[in-house]
């Protein structure tokens, strides 16, 4: 069976490079194990909570799209998404960030704070100089 180019890329690889010994290994693991262990993981910073209910209106291309917010997903002209990128590809034919499509993420914030939060956000006005 011939080779694929990723399989001749590690071969050559390995035929460049020796593999590294095994002591040295289990230092590299235990050195990313330590850094993981120090990073701070902001895991709320990218979950968008929208109360269950809520209509989020949005216009594309002339016509008024609404969506409803469910408690596990969305609904769009009476069929259910899971995501509101589902719910927003269907309307462009196009693949799309959802919260970007629906307006959930202030483009004048960082791509981690929603509109939601617009007011946590730094005003590029009041920039301070150090």
């Amino acid at each position: 069976m011939a080779l694929n180019i990723f399989e001749k890329r590690i071969k050559a690889w390995n035929e460049k490079y020796p593999p590294l010994a095994l002591e040295i290994l289990r230092k590299i693991n235990k050195l990313v194990e330590q850094y993981d262990k120090t990073q701070q993981v902001e895991k709320d910073s990218k979950v968008l909570s929208i109360t269950d209910g809520t209509k989020l209106v949005r216009e594309f291309k002339g016509r008024r799209y609404t969506v409803l917010v469910l408690q596990d997903g969305y609904e769009f002209n009476g069929s259910k998404y899971k995501s509101l990128s589902a719910v927003a590809n269907k309307i462009t034919g196009t693949r799309w960030n959802g919260k970007k499509f629906f307006g959930l993420i202030d483009p004048k914030c960082n791509k981690n704070k929603t509109a939601l939060n617009r007011q946590n956000c730094p005003s590029p006005n009041n920039s301070e100089v150090a």
